[in-house]
């Protein structure tokens, strides 16, 4: 079990990016003066030199419409070819079904000179670090990547996600921010309640009783808005339980344990909080059933007051433009909310999106570090990862870059994320100062990005690898859909058991017997060994 349960990836193409895969895809391309069927026309003379370097990448399609459309005679592979000097070529799998095919893959030993994986102990590829079958890269990055290295904390190289006693395994990519969750509020509401932006648990108790009484959306009815909107398997609706003092997704060291937050006996007052919103309405009662398309639209129908999202959906997901028959709508950005206990929204994690690792079969791994060293350095990879392809995505006039984030490829394949994202090698690029400076909403978006790192909130568990206790026992993780919490916590709210107390201490209780004790053993365990406690 993964610490804190695992990122989101925050990404609108991927939802918990904690375990999404995304990365780059490039191919060769051609031109009357060419080495290795790349264009050398306006590359550094140490570039060409390069062009005859073959560097193949596997990558999971991380369900982006243009790397499942990929094809090898795509215009962003040549250009990040060009720009780069490698001759870079990029198979996409599937991210349905990506770990089980790299396990083929590995098995076969049908390999590329790199690819992206969740950890180098993924269970994708069991063993594989001891099995020598990825290259160890200490001496590689200090010789080949100096500014991989630097522009890399320290703690993130740490992470047992990338490293392995004192040695160095993988690259980590970064995600684009420390946090990216927030609560969308509709600021238009609150204007015309004439109440202030809520903070405490009071203030939103004040809003969503508002919001029951009056006819915020102006239809007619009464009825069919909710203050806080809630979507299946409460993704993106963890709200209410670090405010009563612990939440499900972090790990607490205590009596000598360390234990995941779910089973702590605070979360009873959680429980009870939240079934207060069932039964007054105040939350929409198919909040179990409540898919992600549906959310989107109650939404965008006007349905809620409230909801939680990430920052980079600001404007694409919740324009103004797109709620259906209601005007002048305007949204908020606002942080953790203060509880009698606490306040936080994120919990603290490794930052890291995915991880490259080199297998052992590539006879020239340095090649691959120096692309990644000129990922991570070079003004005109900035640029790329920034704006794409000058001409056809951004022009420059008078020293000024204008960018159209409306042009039709962009509207109808969210082509920016090609070389914002999936062909970025090093991190999430869509909030890169670079693109937040050109961005209409940026104001908005800086300070979303402020509020939410402002509400992380740290865990005893951080840095704690996959457990294997916890593998083969995905009902015991915590939030999943068929998780024994999320099944307590539905019987709870759905009226199916009468006392609280004694249905969770009922759950707490299997939860334990099922393999949870095993799972406390195993996190313990490491804790003290990361921590070099006795």
């Amino acid at each position: 079990m993964k610490q804190g349960m695992g990122r989101r990836m925050y990404i609108s193409l991927i939802i918990s990016l904690a375990f999404m895969i995304s990365t780059i895809g490039l191919t060769a391309c051609s031109s009357k003066k060419s080495t290795g069927g790349i264009s050398t026309s306006g590359m550094s003379t140490e570039n060409s030199k390069n062009m005859s370097s073959n560097i193949n990448i596997l990558l999971s399609d991380a369900s982006s419409a243009w790397a499942i459309q990929y094809t090898d005679d795509d215009m962003y592979t040549k250009e990040l070819s060009r720009l780069s000097g490698y001759n870079l070529k990029y198979e996409f799998l599937s991210a349905a079904d990506y770990n089980q095919q790299l396990t083929v893959r590995f098995e076969s030993k049908n390999l590329p000179d790199v690819l992206s994986t969740v950890s180098i102990s993924s269970e994708a590829h069991p063993g594989a670090v001891e099995k020598n079958m990825f290259t160890p890269l200490n001496d590689l990055l200090d010789t080949y990547g100096p500014n991989i290295k630097k522009n890399i904390p320290k703690e993130i190289w740490d992470s047992p996600r990338v490293s392995k006693n004192g040695q160095i395994y993988g690259i980590p990519v970064l995600g684009g921010a420390p946090a990216i969750q927030v609560v969308y509020i509709r600021q238009d509401w609150l204007d015309k309640l004439n109440m202030p932006q809520p903070k405490t648990i009071d203030d939103y108790l004040k809003f969503f009783e508002a919001v029951k009484v009056e006819d915020m959306n102006g239809n007619g009815d009464p009825n069919d808005e909710y203050g806080f909107y809630v979507r299946e398997n409460l993704e993106y609706s963890e709200l209410f339980f670090k405010e009563f003092g612990v939440h499900p997704r972090e790990w607490v060291m205590r009596d000598g344990k360390l234990q995941p937050g779910f089973i702590q006996p605070e979360i009873k007052d959680a429980l009870r909080f939240w079934k207060m919103l069932y039964d007054k309405g105040y939350i929409n009662p198919d909040l179990f059933t409540n898919k992600m398309s549906d959310w989107r639209a109650g939404i965008k129908e006007g349905k809620a007051g409230m909801w939680v999202h990430d920052v980079p959906n600001y404007a694409s997901d919740w324009g103004a433009e797109s709620f259906v028959n209601e005007k002048n709508v305007k949204l908020s950005m606002l942080g953790a909310i203060e509880g009698p206990k606490g306040k936080g929204l994120t919990v603290q994690d490794d930052h890291i999106m995915f991880v490259w690792v080199i297998p052992t079969s590539n006879i020239k791994p340095e090649n691959v570090i120096k692309f990644l060293d000129w990922a991570w350095s070079d003004e005109k990879a900035d640029q790329f990862f920034a704006y794409g392809i000058e001409g056809t995505d951004y022009t420059v006039e008078n020293g000024k870059i204008i960018y159209d984030s409306t042009n039709k490829q962009n509207v109808e394949m969210n082509i920016n994320e090609a070389f914002r994202i999936m062909l970025n090698p090093r991190q999430d690029g869509r909030l890169l100062p670079l693109v937040l400076n050109l961005d209409p909403n940026a104001e908005q978006l800086k300070q979303g990005l402020k509020v939410a790192e402002q509400s992380i909130f740290t865990s005893d568990g951080f840095g704690m690898p996959t457990l294997e206790a916890s593998k083969s026992r995905p009902e015991l993780a915590g939030f999943g859909a068929g998780s024994l919490f999320l099944d307590m916590f539905a019987k709870i709210l759905s009226g199916k058991v009468e006392d609280i107390d004694s249905t969770f201490d009922a759950f707490t209780k299997e939860w334990k017997i099922r393999g949870g004790d095993e799972i406390v053993g195993e996190a313990t365990s490491w804790y003290k060994h990361f921590h070099r406690n006795p």
